[in-house]
């Protein structure tokens, strides 16, 4: 199962070309991450990001709508990655693609901590296998 967040590109996120601005991305991966996550019910749980990895596919413009799809490809011991798939809106388009290493973490020992069984279990439904787009 993937989750869909929606977009549209922000005047800002755009560069002197005309472009959005490849940092951008960046904060449409932490948005629609915060989407998935609340939709599930987790905003309180306490996760970090370890490592985002990105593929730009495509360029996207000022005012264009993006799809986004959220899935996990892989629960660990104590992480899990979160795929962010950007399809430009309507269309087959794939315009972006990330992945970002998420750790379950325990705020008094500053170390990262098992993934509990409950969330375990919740991200299990979005688990899928991960194909990247690029090789």
């Amino acid at each position: 199962m993937r989750h869909l967040t929606e977009m549209k590109v922000r005047f800002g996120d755009t560069d002197m070309l005309g472009h959005v601005n490849n940092a951008s991305y960046f904060t449409y991966m932490e948005e629609s991450r915060i989407d998935f996550l609340a939709a599930l019910g987790l905003e309180q749980v306490p996760l970090i990001l370890a490592s985002a990895r990105v593929d730009f596919l495509a360029q996207t413009y000022f005012s264009d709508l993006l799809d986004v799809e959220t899935f996990v490809s892989r629960i660990g011991n104590s992480s899990f990655d979160i795929v962010n798939r950007m399809y430009r809106s309507g269309g087959q388009d794939l315009v972006f693609e990330g992945v970002a290493v998420v750790v379950y973490f325990d705020y008094a020992t500053q170390r990262a901590a098992l993934v509990p069984d409950d969330l375990r279990t919740q991200l299990q439904v979005y688990l899928e296998e991960h194909l990247p787009s690029r090789s």
